[in-house]
């Protein structure tokens, strides 16, 4: 069994977001893919999300509703404090011990893997695989947003109705 783990802020979910997801699910050759939104990022913790973890969850799950291989995992929100990738990292190998654990990153996080919690232990729990950005990024989203502008083109429509709602 291959797991993929999907982690982030996804603060908001968008496009390129599920676009990975599907390109991860295929290239991989994933089983499942959980989906992870972070309580707090370890490198974003001067700058806490802008949306409530409820809110950016209910828009996740909106998001990959129509991925069947996704799973959306809220077990860091529930954890609550900083996400550290290590301590879901061990959390999934305990639940499946046989799996390999492939872990996404985008290539602008590949420099500094190195400085992640515990990386030594990490690269041998998981495999780290990258990809590059997307056009799409959560902060043109929340600009547009503060804008009054649509953001239509860059999220998936269940996304974009709960956003308008």
């Amino acid at each position: 069994m291959t797991i993929g783990i999907f982690g982030g802020s996804f603060d908001p979910v968008h496009n390129g977001h599920v676009g990975i997801a599907r390109r991860a699910i295929a290239e991989f050759n994933l089983d499942r893919l959980l989906v992870i939104p972070a309580a707090v990022s370890p490198f974003k913790t001067d700058s806490a999300p802008k949306a409530l973890g409820y809110d950016r969850l209910e828009l996740v799950r909106a998001a990959f509703a129509d991925v069947p291989e996704a799973v959306v995992d809220d077990r860091e929100l529930h954890r609550g404090g900083v996400s550290y990738s290590i301590v879901t990292v061990r959390e999934v190998a305990a639940e499946y011990p046989e799996a390999d654990i492939i872990f996404l990153v985008g290539e602008d996080s590949v420099a500094g893997l190195p400085r992640w919690k515990n990386y030594d232990e990490l690269v041998k729990l998981c495999t780290f695989r990258s990809f590059p950005r997307t056009r799409e990024s959560s902060t043109e989203v929340r600009r547009r947003l503060l804008a009054g502008e649509s953001v239509a083109d860059l999220v998936p429509p269940a996304v974009h109705a709960l956003i308008r709602r």
